[in-house]
């Protein structure tokens, strides 16, 4: 195995970020789920290459905007607030299909569940619960909404040179354009690295900045730094946290009673040589007398 040294990893060592502040950062990266219920964000999807981001609209969207109440219901708008992409169906229930399917079908949401917390309030240890990465239209936005894959469920073994998922090389607090306080680290893969979606890595072969957000711990910021895609970036904006929503944002329309007392006109066949009286305005059918 390759052993890293001391100017790989830190490349400028009066600089090294403190073990508690990249103990912090790692507990961010895994407390999302239990650090917001609902979320709204702006995601640009005009990369260079419209590739990873890209979401297939007609009208060729620069920003979507995104609505997830969790643990299960998504809603994707572009510019002109036209739905791209929404929840089928929420809150199903466990029925015989549950009965006959995995163990992985009676999971619980993670604000069902109690992680084990730091001393600064942030996750330390995850259970394992059902996390609904899935459910993304797009497989890299789930690591942006939990950014779990680049600290892992749980703090690695204190026997192991490396035993986190991925390497800080440089760590710095901030506030962004928005005045957010985040977490921006510049990153690599160690080798336990795994991403939660194989075909949507949120660490490129090389080093990765990713910023993260201090409220939510969502990924707001992801720049590849060096290899094949240097210079790719993702910006996600932040616009709301815990407001209410309800279920009719993210399920179909359903059509609503008619109103009885304006009672739509029907033409019965057979009538139109006998037309009778006029009718008046709200009789309920055309051609014939009011019923």
């Amino acid at each position: 195995m390759e052993q890293h040294n001391g100017a790989a990893v830190f490349p400028d060592p009066d600089r090294a970020p403190g073990k508690e502040l990249m103990g912090r950062f790692r507990r961010l990266a895994r407390s999302s789920p239990w650090l917001w219920n609902t979320i709204q964000i702006r995601i640009g999807v005009n990369d260079k290459e419209r590739h990873e981001l890209a979401f297939a609209a007609p009208s060729q969207p620069k920003h979507l905007t995104v609505l997830v109440r969790r643990p299960d219901a998504i809603r994707v708008e572009d510019e002109n607030g036209t739905v791209l992409f929404r929840t089928e169906h929420i809150n199903d229930s466990r029925d015989a299909g549950f009965v006959a399917a995995t163990r992985k079908s009676w999971l619980l949401p993670p604000q069902l569940l109690a992680p084990v917390y730091g001393d600064d309030g942030l996750v330390s240890r995850r259970p394992e619960a059902s996390y609904g990465n899935e459910l993304m239209p797009v497989g890299l936005w789930g690591a942006f909404l939990d950014p779990v894959e680049i600290a892992g469920f749980a703090p690695g073994p204190a026997d192991m040179s490396f035993p986190h998922p991925s390497t800080i090389h440089a760590l710095r607090e901030l506030r962004d354009e928005a005045g957010r306080e985040c977490l921006e680290a510049e990153l690599s893969r160690g080798h336990s690295y795994a991403p939660v979606n194989r075909d949507a890595p949120l660490l490129g072969p090389g080093l990765t900045r990713v910023r993260l957000d201090r409220a939510t711990g969502i990924c707001v910021l992801h720049r590849v730094l060096d290899g094949p895609d240097a210079g790719l970036e993702h910006r996600v904006s932040i616009t709301a946290v815990d407001e209410y929503m309800i279920d009719g944002l993210f399920t179909q329309p359903r059509a609503s009673l008619s109103d009885v007392r304006r009672a739509p006109l029907w033409p019965i066949p057979g009538l139109a040589d006998y037309p009778g009286p006029p009718a008046p305005d709200h009789a309920r059918h055309r051609g014939g007398p009011a019923a």
